[in-house]
C-alpha cells in the first residue's frame, strides 16, 4: 500500500468534499497554499501534472497534487481524445508502480469511477482508498438534528423533512439552514410539518411520491398537490419523468415481492436504487399492493398523454389538467 498515493471516492459528495477540505487545509497550514496544485477536466495538462508530481520544487518541501474526475466517472466519460491523454499518464504511473517521490503526494478524486478501469482497479489494489457511501435513515436523522441545535424537531417530523428534501447532504444542509435561520428570526423553538411546508422547498423527486402516495386514496389531495407543483413552475418534463420512475419504482416492488424478494437491500441491488428510497415505498407495501392495478392504468394513461403533447395533438400547457383528469375524484 503506498501512502502517498490516495482515491477519494463514494456517492455522497459533501462528506468527500468535506474531508478533502479538511485535508488541504491541514496541508497547507503546514506547507503553504503554493504546496497545493488542482487539476480537472477544465485544466487537464498531463504535462503539468507530471511536473507537478516528478519536478522538484524551489520553494515547497511536500506538494499535494489532487486530480478531479480521473479515474474518469462511467457517467461523465470524456472524448476519446482525453480518454487517451489520461491513458498515457495512467500507463506511466503504473508502469512505475504507483511510486512517486516521497514529497508528493497524489490524490485522485471520483465519486463514481468506472470500475473496469485499469487505472481505477490499480488504485483500488495500491492507493489508500478512502470511500464515502450515503448515509443511512439513522445517519440521515442525526445529521438533521445536528444542524438544528438548540431546536427540537420531533421524530415523525424529521422523517418528513427528509422525505420532502431527499438524502442528498448538501440540499440537506441548505434546507435545514433555512429552517434555523426561521426559528431564530421568529424565535421557534420547535419544528412541527406545518413550518417544515412554509419554508422547505420541495424536490422534484419528492414531489413525484407525494402524488402517488396521495393518487388513489385521496384525490383531492392529489388535485390540490397538482396545482401547488404548477404554480411552483415545475418542469414539466422533469416532473412527468420522476412521476414514470415513481410508478415504475412501486410496480416493481409489488412485482419483486410477490416472488419472494423482500429485503430493502436485495430489491435496491436489484433495481439499482437508492436503499433508503426502497426501505421508505416499503412502508406502503399494503396500499401498494391494493393498488397494484390502478398504477397499472395510470401508467398506461400517463405514457398516452405524454405521447399526445409529444406529438402535437395536446399543447404543453395541458399536461397538468390532463393528469387531473386521469384522477378519480
Amino acid at each position: 500500500m503506498l501512502s502517498n498515493l490516495v482515491l477519494f471516492t463514494g456517492e455522497e459528495r459533501f462528506l468527500l468534499d468535506k474531508e478533502l477540505l479538511r485535508r488541504k487545509e491541514g496541508f497547507a497550514q503546514k506547507f503553504g497554499s503554493e504546496a497545493i496544485f488542482s487539476f480537472d477536466f477544465e485544466n487537464l495538462d498531463v504535462g503539468m501534472i507530471k511536473q507537478a508530481v516528478y519536478g522538484g520544487g524551489l520553494f515547497v518541501t511536500k506538494k499535494m497534487i489532487i486530480i478531479s474526475g480521473i479515474p474518469y466517472e462511467w457517467l461523465q466519460r470524456p472524448s476519446k481524445e482525453q480518454q487517451d491523454y489520461v491513458e498515457k499518464f495512467a500507463d506511466d504511473l503504473m508502469a512505475k508502480e504507483g511510486k512517486i517521490p516521497e514529497e508528493s503526494m497524489l490524490v485522485f478524486v471520483s465519486s463514481k469511477p468506472d470500475k473496469r478501469l485499469k487505472l481505477y482497479k490499480f488504485l483500488e489494489r495500491n492507493a489508500m482508498v478512502k470511500s464515502y457511501d450515503q448515509y443511512k435513515e439513522a445517519q440521515l436523522k442525526d445529521f438533521v438534528i445536528s444542524q438544528l441545535p438548540g431546536i427540537y424537531i420531533p421524530n415523525d417530523v424529521v422523517e418528513y423533512f427528509l422525505f420532502k428534501v431527499g438524502a442528498d447532504l448538501y440540499r440537506l444542509r441548505f434546507e435545514c439552514e433555512k429552517l434555523k435561520t426561521r426559528c431564530e428570526v421568529k424565535q421557534i423553538k420547535t419544528v412541527d410539518q406545518l413550518l417544515i411546508d412554509k419554508v422547505v422547498f420541495w424536490q422534484v423527486e419528492t414531489n413525484a411520491f407525494s402524488l402517488l402516495d396521495a393518487l388513489f386514496t385521496h384525490p383531492k389531495k392529489a388535485i390540490e398537490i397538482i396545482d401547488k407543483i404548477q404554480e411552483d413552475g415545475e418542469d414539466r418534463n422533469a416532473f412527468a419523468g420522476m412521476l414514470y420512475w415513481s410508478l415504475k419504482l412501486s410496480l416493481f416492488i409489488v412485482d419483486l415481492v410477490a416472488n419472494g424478494i423482500k429485503d430493502s437491500k436485495e430489491i435496491a441491488a436489484v433495481m439499482a436504487a437508492n436503499p433508503w428510497q426502497i426501505s421508505k415505498t416499503l412502508k406502503q407495501l399494503k396500499q401498494l399492493q391494493d393498488h397494484n392495478a390502478d398504477m397499472k392504468v395510470f401508467y398506461s394513461k400517463l405514457v398516452e398523454l405524454d405521447y399526445s403533447i409529444k406529438s402535437w395533438k395536446y399543447p404543453d400547457t395541458y399536461f397538468w389538467l390532463g393528469i387531473k383528469r386521469m384522477l378519480k375524484v
